[in-house]
């Protein structure tokens, strides 16, 4: 007799053991369908970013001295980041970007250069998600990190003229006071305001999985 009460009760909790793992598994299918879309990779275009303004308070302090800039072009920045949520409010990750800055520069000497910066940044960042919908949401960003400014120098009457670079790393960072994204769950377009080597405004689109 008290074997078979023993082997009753071991029969009880393994049956008991065995309907808590199944409502477990019942509870957590919703639950994981729901965090399903942990991460996010995102491109996008900015503009006026940190970098551009650097070259900006150099010709004005150039001008200063006499030179005359002619602004042939401006690329950038453009962005990649990635993001991975760890909770429903914070997801942490970083972004990576690209900025280029050509012009043409005229010295009191009559002498006129090309200047070339093309700028690479990586930066750590983190996201706050104030509020997430289905097909919108709304959010902050934070981004520290440094970046790479490769400068390159040449007189563009002489052909022979010798072509100066120079590299230079400085800290850098971005901060997105807010930002909106809308679409569906995994596809969505955003638009950020804020200052930063991703610009003070930028917009892209964000896929999320």
């Amino acid at each position: 007799m008290p074997c078979f009460i023993i082997q009753f009760f071991i029969f009880m909790k393994i049956k008991c053991l065995l309907a808590a793992l199944a409502i477990n598994a019942l509870i957590c299918v919703p639950v994981q369908a729901q965090d399903e879309t942990r991460h996010e990779v995102s491109f996008s275009y900015g503009v006026l970013p940190n970098s551009i303004w650097l070259d900006i308070t150099s010709d004005v302090i150039g001008s200063i001295f006499g030179a005359t800039y002619d602004h042939s072009g401006v690329v950038g920045p453009i962005g990649l980041e990635y993001h991975y949520r760890t909770s429903p409010l914070i997801a942490v990750g970083a972004i990576a970007t690209y900025a280029n800055h050509t012009e043409d520069e005229k010295l009191k000497s009559s002498i006129t250069r090309t200047s070339k910066n093309s700028y690479f940044s990586l930066m750590p960042s983190v996201k706050f998600n104030w509020l997430r919908r289905p097909n919108w949401g709304l959010y902050s960003k934070l981004a520290a990190g440094a970046t790479l400014r490769h400068s390159s120098l040449k007189e563009k009457e002489s052909v022979d003229a010798k072509k100066t670079t120079k590299n230079q790393a400085f800290f850098n960072f971005q901060v997105s006071a807010i930002g909106f994204e809308a679409g569906s769950e995994n596809v969505r377009g955003f638009a950020e305001l804020g200052i930063g080597e991703q610009g003070v405004g930028l917009a892209g689109v964000r896929f999320r999985f």
